[in-house]
């Protein structure tokens, strides 16, 4: 079976290529993913356009892009359709009642009774089932922030392509349950919250995986009062492989941060923003209060290590050329740089 598109569409449409071709390359081969990397790499945008475009080209022979509205909630959803792409997040109290069945209170007649509810995976089983023509994906954000053999109990083994369509009595509700052959599973996973060796052993063996690491690419000549963006980006990303010690590539800093819907910030105040908010917190995170071992990543002006404090006064916009001089202060040297030095 071909996840996104057939033989007739693929006369029909450019092939896939880049990030979706390899997703879906993937899928064909084990029917689940899992998409993973430091925070702010595009993981879940990734999963998300992937899903989308797949499931566009297989069922309207189209591209996401040129559906129209009406095709576009086939697929994502509304409140009378709950869509062939679906999307749920894993989080530490995410159950297996959440995501297979589980007993669930409702209040009838000021009566509260409790009843056998099917979960997301289950009812998106059900619903593929009785469309065999059409592909359902389910995205699963943050998939190691769950219980995942609590969560997947029994299922673990029914999603593995070698035993889709084979029946398992659910312990619930004594229906028999399968996973069809036309569902796929999509899994985002942050390896700064933990590493995929880490990971259940009978879950690895039945996904694919796939990393996503920094694209200083998309920053190729951007500069933002002689700052050059990608340049500067991947000097403190090195800085933190350098610095921070073990398991340092896995917390390394996404472009994702430095992108507003889709494309790269060339604003200064939005970059003044995104550096207080976002970078400094991350990094002090990172390095547990250790203001020595901040001021050789991010630079020694942005921290006073005798007061164990961060210097806020540069973030105020009548600062704007200190800023700019703190954040080159580690390597001057980029400032006559525009893109990275490959």
């Amino acid at each position: 079976m071909i996840s996104g598109q057939d033989k007739t569409s693929s006369k029909q449409l450019d092939s896939l290529s880049g990030m979706i071709a390899k997703i879906d390359s993937i899928l064909n081969r084990k029917r689940q993913v899992i998409i993973y990397g430091p925070p702010g790499t595009g993981k879940t945008y990734w999963a998300e356009k992937a899903c989308l475009e797949l499931a566009a080209r297989r069922i309207f022979k189209k591209t996401f892009e040129d559906l129209n509205e009406l095709e576009k909630d086939s697929l994502l959803g509304n409140t009378s359709n709950k869509g062939l792409v679906r999307f749920c997040c894993f989080h530490p109290s995410y159950g297996y009642e959440d995501f297979v069945e589980g007993i669930k209170p409702k209040v009838i007649n000021n009566q509260t009774v409790f009843d056998l509810k099917a979960g997301i995976f289950r009812e998106l089983c059900d619903d593929a089932k009785g469309n065999l023509e059409k592909n359902y994906y389910l995205i699963i954000d943050e998939i190691n922030r769950g219980d995942i053999s609590r969560i997947f109990g029994e299922l673990i083994t029914l999603i593995e392509i070698g035993k889709r369509g084979k029946g398992m009595i659910l312990p619930l509700s004594g229906k028999t349950f399968s996973v069809p052959e036309n569902v796929y599973i999509v899994g985002t996973m942050n390896t700064a919250d933990r590493s995929i060796a880490l990971l259940d052993v009978a879950l690895r063996r039945r996904f694919g995986f796939y990393e996503l690491m920094p694209d200083y690419s998309i920053f190729s000549n951007i500069t933002i009062e002689n700052l050059p963006i990608g340049l500067w980006l991947s000097e403190l990303n090195g800085r933190i492989v350098e610095y921070v010690g073990r398991d340092a590539r896995n917390l390394q800093i996404g472009h994702s941060y430095f992108m507003e819907k889709g494309v790269p910030i060339k604003d200064f105040d939005k970059l003044r923003k995104v550096i207080q908010e976002d970078i400094i917190p991350l990094i002090e995170e990172y390095c547990y209060g250790d203001y020595n071992t901040i001021a050789k990543i991010i630079g020694s002006s942005f921290v006073n290590v005798a007061k164990q404090s961060i210097n806020y006064e540069l973030f105020k916009t009548v600062n704007k050329a200190d800023l700019i001089s703190a954040l080159l202060q580690p390597n001057t040297e980029i400032a006559t740089s525009l893109s990275v030095q490959t």
